[in-house]
């Protein structure tokens, strides 16, 4: 495990206030000589210097820009997150630096706790694209291109006081269950209620909730019983020096699911973050990324562009 202590935010009650909208600069480590197109920097521990074939692959109002612009979720660790020093973090963060820097880019970044305004966000060009927790949905392929870069699970927390055992979707059924507003995890739920229906079983009720702080405040007041996310979400805030308390993880693994960078269709940038991706998965500084951040599982050969949602 080779996350450095001081990227690392405890995760504990404290935490679950909402946090805002706030303007970061994301560059990691030192990036030199930004808005010129030989950059170098370094991420998790790896130096990383500007390609210039796939340089040669960014559009040129984008290269002329200097900037890769993304829009992250503040509260989503290790996934992406704001961290003690109010930087944020993550290893969809690094994954965007990592990527932009071979692309001669600058990664920048706004982060936001309203997570249903990243896709319109980006169809309208305000963002070039979101690292990380972006799962393959017909809906979302619809409206913006997505670089699967992960291949993650559903899981569910629970009260340890709750005496619950979720090991199927049947056993969601007439249960109070959350998620987060305008994620996946919705639609997954939505599909659950289906399936209690089909079996003659009370439907689960749904909440949403714009932070998962939020939402895990509200499992452990008994406002719900359970809250759906990525199982990798849930492990990393029950680590072993994690502050919070009074939570399990149900062994339920819904739905594998990719999940990765969405990209602006009108953005030209697909190409080029694809091929920067699997430059990264090629020499392995990919895996240092992800190690980094505890997660070891998911990790893909290929970087996949539009994925089938059957895959």
């Amino acid at each position: 495990m080779n996350t450095p202590a001081s990227r690392r935010v405890l995760v504990g009650l404290a935490a679950f206030s909402a946090l805002g909208l706030a303007l970061a600069g994301c560059t990691s480590g030192s990036a030199a000589d930004a808005g010129d197109s030989d950059l170098s920097i370094e991420v998790a521990g790896v130096t990383i210097e500007t390609n210039d074939e796939l340089a040669a692959l960014v559009p040129d109002d984008v290269a002329e820009r200097g900037t890769l612009t993304a829009i992250q979720f503040d509260n989503a660790p290790a996934d992406t997150f704001l961290d003690e020093n109010d930087e944020i973090a993550g290893w969809g963060p690094d994954l965007g630096r990592a990527a932009a820097a071979l692309l001669g880019l600058e990664y920048t970044a706004e982060v936001s706790g309203a997570f249903d305004t990243f896709i319109p966000g980006i169809d309208n060009g305000r963002f070039d694209s979101s690292w990380a927790s972006i799962i393959v949905t017909q809906e979302r392929l619809d409206v913006v291109d997505i670089v699967a870069v992960h291949e993650s699970t559903t899981g569910v927390i629970t009260s340890e006081d709750a005496g619950l055992d979720i090991s199927t979707p049947e056993d969601l059924c007439g249960l109070r269950v959350g998620a987060l507003a305008g994620s996946a995890f919705l639609i997954q739920i939505e599909e659950i209620v289906a399936i209690c229906e089909d079996a003659g079983e009370p439907a689960p009720t749904i909440d949403s909730f714009p932070q998962q702080g939020a939402a895990l405040l509200a499992v452990s007041s008994d406002r719900i019983d359970a809250f759906m996310t990525a199982k990798g979400q849930l492990s990393w805030l029950l680590r072993e020096d994690s502050s919070a308390e009074g939570l399990e993880i149900q062994p339920l693994d819904y739905q594998p699911n990719l999940e990765g960078v969405a990209v602006g269709k009108d953005s030209g940038m697909t190409e080029a973050i694809a091929a920067a991706m699997n430059q990264l998965i090629e020499d392995g500084t990919y895996e240092t990324i992800m190690t980094s951040w505890d997660v070891d599982f998911g990790l893909l050969d290929e970087a996949v562009v539009n994925p089938s949602v059957e895959q």
